[in-house]
């Protein structure tokens, strides 16, 4: 072995060893964290989808109602529609 050659502790290469460790175990908690965002995202994308439906629904059944009964409101607790004034 050279004069400038030098060897660390077995403590300073446990600590590397550590650091390396746990740099490893956050990569690849990111990685987990990307894929449960992209997972988000296309479940989001669905949501977003079934909602544009419902909506489309809603407002051709409330024209369909309104067709048959007129303008109005709707009580759903007691089942009641009140026509407008």
């Amino acid at each position: 072995m050279s004069e400038t050659t030098k060897k660390f502790t077995e403590e300073e290469i446990n600590s590397l060893q550590e650091i390396q460790t746990e740099m490893d175990q956050i990569i690849i908690r990111f990685g987990q964290i990307s894929i449960n965002r992209e997972a988000l995202n296309s479940q989001e994308v669905v949501l977003k989808e079934q909602l544009t439906q419902l909506k489309v629904k809603e407002q051709t059944l409330a024209q369909t109602l309104s067709d048959k009964y007129g303008k109005g409101t709707f009580d759903l607790e007691t089942n009641e529609f009140k026509p407008a004034d």
